[in-house]
């Protein structure tokens, strides 16, 4: 999170989406960024008639990062997912804003920090050809940030998160669920056992390693 709307709301001006309305374009000139008040919103690439989910955003989080560079362009299209407010402020003034408050500037590292861990853990899952493997690679992950094993993810962040269609993800964390590797709640996963899901992963790699091996001969 970087700062709460409410404390930077001088620095900038507030808009109102609709679920399904445009913050941005892929391509557009990066001129403003968008501190998120309520609501989510997503941003996607499209390729070859395919769009795909790249990240997903909520309160007091940033989008449209790209204007911190002077010249840059949007890398994705931003949408409100639901009704969403947020303060936009445009890049020179975000710029001196972080040059008089360095802990903001911290605060948006941080961001752009787990933002680059997501993209890691993206790139590492598209080299991964089981769909189960990636979606426990993912939980697994998720899981070590968790005290309790209760995350916070839905079907289409964890379609994000894995690069999945989303029917693949719900066929595979059905699968878990009907197993017993977790529940499903609203809204949230939860694992009882991380260990015996951990246990799954590496025979299900094991498993794949060795079909790969024998197709390679």
């Amino acid at each position: 999170m970087v700062e709460p709307a409410e404390e930077l709301g001088t620095e900038g001006y507030r808009r109102r989406f609709s679920a399904g309305a445009t913050l941005y374009y892929a391509g557009a000139p990066a001129t403003e960024l968008y501190l998120i008040g309520e609501g989510r919103v997503q941003l996607f690439k499209r390729a070859r008639g395919v769009e795909r989910v790249i990240g997903l955003y909520g309160a007091e989080e940033l989008v449209g990062e790209e204007a911190l560079l002077p010249g840059a362009h949007r890398t994705a299209t931003a949408e409100a997912m639901e009704t969403t407010s947020a303060l936009v402020i445009e890049s020179e003034t975000f710029r001196a804003l972080v040059r008089r408050r360095p802990e903001l500037g911290e605060r948006v590292m941080q961001q752009l920090v787990r933002r680059l861990q997501r993209t890691e853990e993206q790139l590492e899952n598209f080299l991964l050809p089981d769909p189960a493997i990636r979606v426990l690679n993912t939980l697994l992950r998720a899981v070590e940030d968790s005290d309790d094993g209760r995350l916070e993810l839905t079907p289409l962040e964890l379609s994000t998160r894995t690069a999945l269609a989303l029917d693949q993800v719900k066929a595979v964390v059905a699968q878990l669920r009907d197993r017993g590797y977790l529940s499903v709640g609203d809204q949230t996963i939860t694992i009882g056992n991380p260990s015996s899901l951990r246990q799954l992963h590496a025979l299900l790699a094991l498993k794949d390693d060795v079909q790969h091996g024998l197709s390679c001969r």
